[in-house]
């Protein structure tokens, strides 16, 4: 069921960040950079398609270990829910308190 909802999901994609998800499925983690140059799309192109996949749901955003400055993005795979990993956030926030 939820592959459904991943295929409604991406169907409102533009191509540029369906390309970007496949590139990120096809390898486990990549920086926005790694992306630009697998692609061969432009920075701005694939900062959109990474902010559009990441608002659906289809990609992880994280901060990379070696330099804090960047993010590093990994594709969520079709059984993550990313209603689940809202609600383990909000958890983790009210633990917090």
């Amino acid at each position: 069921m939820s592959d459904v909802a991943t295929e409604a999901e991406m169907a409102d994609l533009p191509p540029s960040a369906k390309l970007v998800h496949l590139v990120l499925q096809e390898h486990d983690r990549m920086t926005q950079s790694q992306v630009t140059e697998e692609t061969q799309l432009a920075g701005r192109t694939v900062r959109d398609a990474l902010g559009r996949l990441e608002s659906a749901g289809l990609v992880t955003e994280e901060i990379c270990l070696k330099d804090a400055r960047k993010r590093v993005y990994t594709a969520n795979s079709p059984d993550t829910d990313h209603a689940a990993a809202e609600a383990e956030t909000a958890e983790g926030a009210a633990s917090g308190d």
